[in-house]
């Protein structure tokens, strides 16, 4: 495996060099480009790379298991993971026959197909929308469900204190905002992963970690209750990585078996 590691400066402590630093290991400057977020160049990169189809990694933060100054204070030598995709931000497919050891944790709920309270509208970031080329897509999601439904609209915003982000920094958790939703509607916001395994419907967009088990917007009002959620997890989960699974060898393991680019 042979991955150009970009390091824009990042520091040695930051959130960006616990996922770079071990795959510090990969690095060849003729391999394939692998950035940490969209910030400091990597918005433009991730853009011409995605137009012109050529292979990339893209690491931030991961589905669960999520490290925060807070919990690491607690539990310092608590296993903490970090997302890693192929070719895009998110992980938008499913890829077959992967083991389930890793989603052992997560209890599923059966659908919710009763009528809720609200519709749970989650926009992504700025960032995020703009990359997907829907920049105001909050303003005009909200504006165009009003159309379609005349039921309560509840807007949570990625949580956000002091500079930092996360749901470390919410005030209401997510699961009150989820416990008498109808539905979820978000551009690529991993609320709808949380929405998914309480049971909630979810309409997103294209490129959402959701959208292999969810209804795109467009269709808003016919929504779906897939049967095939343990693989979708199973493969979310092959898509975030501990440090120390990124020195072992396991990531290289398993990227290679899911993508031939890689081998």
């Amino acid at each position: 495996m042979k991955l150009n590691v970009i390091n824009n400066s990042h520091k040695k402590d930051s959130k960006a060099w616990y996922t770079l630093g071990p795959l510090q290991k990969y690095h060849d400057d003729q391999g394939i480009p692998t950035m940490w977020g969209l910030a400091v160049g990597n918005y433009n990169r991730a853009v011409q790379l995605k137009n012109n189809k050529q292979p990339w990694l893209f690491c931030d933060m991961p589905y669960w298991g999520r490290w925060n100054p807070l919990k690491e204070a607690v539990n310092p030598q608590g296993e903490y993971f970090w997302r890693i995709c192929f070719g895009d931000i998110h992980v938008t497919w499913i890829v077959p026959d992967l083991p389930k050891d890793r989603i052992q944790h997560i209890d599923i709920q059966p659908w919710r197909q009763k009528k809720g309270d609200y519709i749970l509208v989650a926009p992504s970031s700025f960032t995020i929308n703009s990359y997907i080329g829907q920049r105001d897509w909050e303003h005009q999601t909200v504006a165009w469900l009003r159309t379609k439904t005349d039921m309560p609209i509840k807007v949570r915003h990625k949580p956000r204190k002091n500079g930092k982000s996360g749901p470390a920094y919410a005030d209401v958790p997510l699961s009150e905002d989820l416990k008498h939703a109808h539905c979820v509607v978000t551009s690529c916001s991993m609320v709808s992963i949380d929405a998914i395994i309480q049971g909630v419907p979810v309409y997103c967009h294209a490129r959402c970690p959701a959208r292999p088990v969810s209804q795109t917007i467009e269709n808003f009002g016919t929504p779906i209750y897939p049967n095939n959620r343990e693989d979708w997890l199973a493969t979310l989960s092959w898509h975030q990585y501990t440090q120390e699974e990124i020195e072992s060898g396991l990531f290289k393991d398993m990227f290679g078996r899911m993508y031939d680019a890689l081998r």
